[in-house]
């Protein structure tokens, strides 16, 4: 998983990827590395169909982690905020995505 440090190589990130999970994360905060560790888990079981990245931001205080996916460059999904449960995260993530996918004919392994 890369980890960028801006919007430049965010957006290079998502339009030379065909399917780009972009995440925008707070590295230094607990609940920015229990979604990072969300999105490593669902990296290990993509086999290399979906490109994931973090953009690494600083978040004010009530700022929750957003998670999108880029088809083509094109967005076709966003989560905004999470449960703070990685069990629980990483179910809705993968769902999410599933299901998003799958209404572009894409078959995701998971």
């Amino acid at each position: 998983m890369k980890i960028i440090k801006s919007i430049e190589e965010a957006r290079k990130f998502v339009y030379t990827n065909d399917i780009a999970v972009l995440a925008y994360l707070d590295l230094s905060t607990e609940l920015g590395k229990l979604m990072y560790s969300v999105l490593k888990r669902l990296e290990s079981v993509s086999r290399g169909i979906l490109a994931y990245a973090v953009l690494d931001v600083s978040m004010t205080d009530g700022e929750r982690p957003v998670i999108t996916a880029f088809i083509k460059g094109r967005q076709v999904f966003e989560q905004s905020d999470c449960f703070g449960n990685f069990k629980k995260d990483y179910q809705a993530l993968r769902i999410g995505l599933r299901e998003t996918l799958s209404s572009w004919g894409i078959n995701p392994p998971f």
